[in-house]
């Protein structure tokens, strides 16, 4: 190959997020030489252009990509003669006025060990959240059962009331009876007692005399 031979290369836009492509997105490649060069990803997030390697066979320069929606990325790429593919570059949602230069650039073995890490991630966190689940229904055990005993004593409370209330009466009217029946009986021996004969109620003089 000649030096003045160019090489083409390929790359793929993704969305951080989702993980899916993004289409129409601007990529410039702006090589080490002074030379850009502008490319738009199509349906798949994939862009391509041509490039003339150095001496050695690398390629080398800066890439910036624009899409509506998202922070403008750019890194700095450098490729060996034998590789073509610059590899899944993600980009992350937002304002397209901040510039970020903190995402990392990934190939698609990275993005596979980055998936890997979200399921552990996920699954540590539901394993975390389990006791909490579990815990729920404990306390909705004992609020039932706080609220059954609340009602329990409410429906026993009138009822310790009536009998309470037929005690009181029935010990009143039992003492009420009872004063009446020692008032009819002390009236019951007067009478007996002025009723007596007259040598009788003598008799009983002359012996107390």
């Amino acid at each position: 190959m000649s030096e003045n031979e160019k090489k083409n290369y390929v790359g793929r836009i993704v969305d951080w997020n989702k993980q899916a492509p993004i289409r129409a997105a601007k990529v410039t490649f702006a090589h080490n030489d002074g030379t850009s060069i502008v490319s738009y990803t199509d349906l798949e997030g994939i862009y391509r252009f041509s490039a003339k390697p150095d001496s050695n066979g690398v390629i080398q320069g800066q890439i910036t990509v624009e899409a509506n929606g998202y922070q403008t990325y750019k890194t700095s790429m450098k490729l060996s003669e034998d590789k073509k593919d610059f590899g899944d570059i993600t980009i992350v949602q937002g304002s397209s006025k901040n510039d970020t230069e903190n995402i990392e650039h990934t190939s698609s073995t990275t993005n596979k060990t980055d998936n890997t890490n979200k399921t552990d991630n996920t699954n540590k966190t539901d394993n975390t959240n389990k006791p909490e689940n579990t815990n729920k229904p404990d306390n909705t055990n004992k609020s039932n059962s706080t609220n059954r005993t609340n009602t329990e004593i409410d429906k026993l409370v009138p009822i310790l009331i009536a009998l309470m209330v037929t005690f009181f009466t029935f010990t009143t009217f039992a003492i009420v009876s009872a004063m009446r029946k020692e008032r009819f009986n002390r009236r019951d021996n007067y009478i007996n007692f002025h009723q007596l004969p007259i040598n009788h109620v003598k008799f009983r003089s002359n012996v107390k005399g």
